[in-house]
């Protein structure tokens, strides 16, 4: 039970890199679902859904994600998994959020709050064990600045550059992103079960990450990503290398948004 939950809180840290960042005048909010395949075959198995939902308004983001996976990974390990999460992150300060995990029937609700106080990052969360309580690493972006950085970087076409990420999901923990810009152009092909989805923006560029937890005993990386990032800020797929297993994300229905008309704004 115990390495089922922490495959899932992996997969949901993963599921975190999929939140846009506000790239410009040019981003648009938008509705993006994922199919999750076990392994990169185009005929791989399919074993899940991630659909994001994340609406801009005046005061900030409103975030709402869910990640479903219902699979037998290897003979002696079957995962049903379950993460929703509804946060608001306020521009430039904070965040707020309520996560419910089922793992194989095991429920678990925290909600919480990020607020930076005397120069640090202070975590407050509640969950059925009780009130926790915790600081991040100074350098800390929470989950709509991380890509917003993210964006920037690979934009510059930074070769290589460090990130620490706050993902609410996987206990309220810091990671650490070890991100490269990648030379492998090409993108992802679209199982032929379903249809491709154009992303709008007309630059994008291809990554690779390897992440770490923040604080864990050894470095070894929990996870190895690789993946396309859009200009509009729309993640195009994601492949996630999790040791045990290899999950493939493929962008399968995208709906932009219009942005709100806010008092102040041009």
């Amino acid at each position: 039970m115990k390495g089922v939950a922490r495959l899932a809180s992996a997969l949901a840290a993963a599921a975190a890199l999929v939140v846009p960042g506000l790239a410009g005048a040019q981003l648009q909010p938008h509705r993006a679902e994922y199919t999750l395949r076990l392994g990169t075959a185009l005929n791989a198995t399919r074993i899940g859904t991630i659909v994001q939902d994340v609406a801009l308004e005046c005061d900030g983001w409103r975030i709402r994600r869910e990640l479903s996976i219902d699979a037998s990974l290897t003979p002696s390990l079957r995962v049903s998994f379950t993460s929703r999460l509804e946060g608001e992150e306020p521009r430039g300060n904070g965040f707020a959020w309520r996560a419910v995990q089922v793992v194989n029937g095991a429920e678990r609700e925290v909600r919480g709050t990020v607020e930076r106080k005397e120069g640090a990052w202070r975590v407050d969360r509640t969950t059925p064990d009780g009130r926790e309580q915790s600081v991040l690493p100074s350098l800390t972006l929470m989950p709509v600045a991380a890509v917003d950085y993210l964006l920037r970087r690979l934009g510059r076409q930074s070769e290589s550059f460090p990130l620490l990420l706050f993902v609410p999901e996987a206990q309220g923990d810091a990671f650490l992103l070890d991100v490269k810009w990648s030379t492998a152009a090409t993108a992802e092909a679209t199982p032929p079960s379903q249809r491709r989805v154009e992303v709008p923006g007309t630059r994008s560029w291809p990554f690779t990450m390897a992440v770490t937890r923040v604080g864990q005993r050894d470095e070894k990386p929990l996870l190895a990503l690789r993946g396309r990032l859009f200009d509009s800020g729309v993640l195009g797929g994601l492949i996630v290398d999790a040791g045990v297993v290899t999950v493939a994300a493929h962008l399968r229905d995208l709906q932009m948004r219009d942005a709100p008309s806010c008092p102040g704004s041009n």
